[in-house]
């Protein structure tokens, strides 16, 4: 069981870790014209000159072979890359509205919620009670962080709407990128979704912001925000998809704060409120729940399988 698991857990870990040295490094950027949709629409533009070329190298002859579209996965990729650029447009956006505290914590507590609504309508499967409370835990520990760090929040309900909405797209991709990791490689997969979310992002930096003069330390932050950041966690990520279930991954995803909050003590120096150690502390403890909830789904689903090869056996 632990060879199907824990592989999972940690790359999708990892992946929210990667996610969380973001913010960090765009504290560095100079330009002033280089906007966060620009920054976003970069980003994703340089994962995919990570994806191309490491999809040509790693090319086999039994890997070259296009993937069959009777399982519609033209359009998923389509879809899934269309919640990709709506995630990164409405993140920006809802950080700039809300205030970065309070959305960027909507959006990271908002989406697991939202893989669990998802989950449950789209699949027919409601979450486990151990997964509800891993969560609720984990989500309580992220509001506290973000809370005690802010000193004055004001609530914008147009901001939290919009952040509402980018934890819906970004569980969306989630799900989606499920599915395409059944259909091929997650390397494969990334790079398709990516490119059309990256058209989708340049056309909105275009439309909705001015051209930037980029130096070549921003550039260099940029590369790093694409290709590390964005294209390595996402491979990453959708190769944790092909063994963990979507909700897992996308709590997980809870990393990311952590890592900020560490990052922002270590790195940039920030004065931290000593209360906010205490979210930090719920949301690994709320974690931990949601991968005992995980790993008690693929015993029962191993012993559900291991019960039905038994009663077809004795049937024969």
């Amino acid at each position: 069981m632990k060879t199907l698991t824990l592989p999972g857990f940690i790359l999708a870990a990892v992946a929210a870790i990667l996610w969380g040295t973001a913010g960090t490094a765009q504290t560095f950027i100079e330009s002033p014209s280089l906007s966060p949709l620009w920054v976003g629409a970069l980003r994703i533009v340089c994962a995919c000159f990570f994806f191309y070329p490491a999809l040509w190298l790693s090319r086999t002859p039994h890997s070259t072979t296009p993937v069959s579209n009777k399982n519609g996965y033209g359009l998923k990729v389509l879809a899934a890359g269309v919640c990709m650029a709506m995630f990164n447009l409405l993140f920006f956006t809802g950080v700039k509205t809300a205030g970065v505290a309070l959305g960027s914590c909507t959006i990271i507590a908002s989406a697991p919620v939202w893989a669990g609504i998802l989950d449950t309508f789209i699949k027919k499967k409601a979450p486990e009670s151990l997964w509800l409370i891993g969560i609720a835990i984990a989500i309580a520990g992220g509001v506290w962080m973000a809370v005690s760090q802010a000193g004055n929040i004001e609530l914008n309900m147009l901001g939290m709407g919009i952040c509402l909405l980018a934890g819906l797209f970004y569980s969306g991709y989630s799900m989606l990128a499920k599915e395409l990791v059944s259909l091929t490689t997650p390397l494969r997969a990334s790079a398709h979704a990516f490119s059309v979310a990256g058209c989708i992002a340049i056309a909105a930096a275009l439309i909705f912001s001015d051209i930037p003069q980029i130096i070549a330390s921003d550039m260099m932050i940029v590369i790093y925000l694409g290709v590390i950041v964005t294209g390595v966690a996402y491979l990453l990520y959708g190769t944790a998809l092909k063994t963990t279930q979507v909700s897992t991954c996308v709590a997980l995803g809870l990393l990311e704060p952590v890592t900020a909050f560490v990052l922002a003590i270590t790195v940039v120096h920030e004065s931290v409120n000593p209360w906010a150690t205490v979210g930090l502390i719920a949301i690994l403890v709320g974690l931990a729940i949601v991968l005992k909830s995980e790993q008690n789904g693929k015993v029962a689903a191993k012993k559900v399988s291991a019960g039905s090869i038994q009663a077809t056996v004795s049937g024969n």
